[in-house]
C-alpha cells in the first residue's frame, strides 16, 4: 500500500464503544442475517486519495552559529522525524486501507468470524473481550467487536500506533464498511474509509 503524502499527528481521541448487549431471538436472528454470508468488494466504492499533515513535536533545545546551521538542521531533523512517523504508522495504515476482494462474515449471539480474502480470518466472541495474535512482522495485534448505536463495529489495534474501527451495516442490501481511524497525536481526525460490497453471485 503506498504511504506517499502520509502525514499526520496531534492528540490522542479515546476509543468508544464497549461490550455489546445481547441480542436475543427474532430480534438477533434478524439484525445478524443482513450481515451473514459471502461478499465481493465494489472496487469503485474507493473514497481515496488521503492527505495529512505532519506536525512536528520538537523539545530539544539546540544552539547554531549561523542561521544556514540552523536552517540545515532544522531540515533534517524535520525529514528524519517524518520517517521515523512513517514507519511507525505502516502498521495500523496497512489495517485502516484493508480491501478485501472477498468478506465472508458469519455473526451470532456468540461470536463474529470475519475472514477477508486476502487476509487473516478472525474469530471474535459477542462478549466485546479483546482478542490478540502477533502478525508476521511480531506486532502485537488486538481486536475486538462493539457496538456503534445499533450498528456492529469491529475495533483493532496494532501496538500502541492506534487504532482502526470499523462499523458494519447493510444500505439496500449492500454492505457498508466504514472505517476511522485514530493515532497518537492526531491533531485533525484522519477521513472515513468507506467500501462497499455485494453478496457474492451463487453465495450464501
Amino acid at each position: 500500500m503506498v504511504l506517499a503524502g502520509l502525514a499526520v499527528l496531534a492528540a490522542a481521541c479515546a476509543s468508544r464503544g464497549g461490550a455489546p448487549t445481547p441480542l436475543t431471538g427474532a430480534e438477533a436472528e434478524a439484525f445478524f442475517a443482513g450481515l451473514n454470508g459471502v461478499w465481493e468488494l465494489d472496487e469503485s466504492s474507493f473514497t481515496g486519495p488521503f492527505k495529512f499533515q505532519l506536525q512536528k513535536d520538537q523539545t530539544e533545545v539546540l544552539q547554531f552559529e549561523t542561521l544556514e546551521e540552523a536552517r540545515q538542521v532544522s531540515e533534517r531533523m524535520a525529514q528524519e522525524s517524518i520517517q521515523r512517523t512513517i514507519a511507525a504508522l505502516k502498521p495500523i495504515m496497512e489495517v485502516w486501507l484493508q480491501e478485501p476482494n472477498t468478506l465472508i462474515l458469519r455473526v451470532d449471539e456468540e461470536r463474529m468470524i470475519y475472514v477477508p480474502t486476502p487476509g487473516r480470518s478472525m474469530e471474535i466472541p459477542m462478549s466485546g473481550e479483546w482478542i490478540s495474535w502477533q502478525d508476521p512482522e511480531g506486532q502485537s495485534v488486538r481486536a475486538r467487536v462493539s457496538w456503534d448505536g445499533d450498528r456492529l463495529a469491529l475495533e483493532r489495534r496494532v501496538g500502541s500506533h492506534g487504532q482502526v474501527r470499523s462499523v458494519l451495516d447493510i444500505v439496500d442490501g449492500r454492505l457498508r464498511i466504514s472505517r476511522a481511524l485514530r493515532v497518537p497525536r492526531m491533531s485533525t481526525p484522519a477521513p472515513r474509509f468507506i467500501l462497499m460490497y455485494d453478496r457474492e453471485r451463487g453465495g450464501e
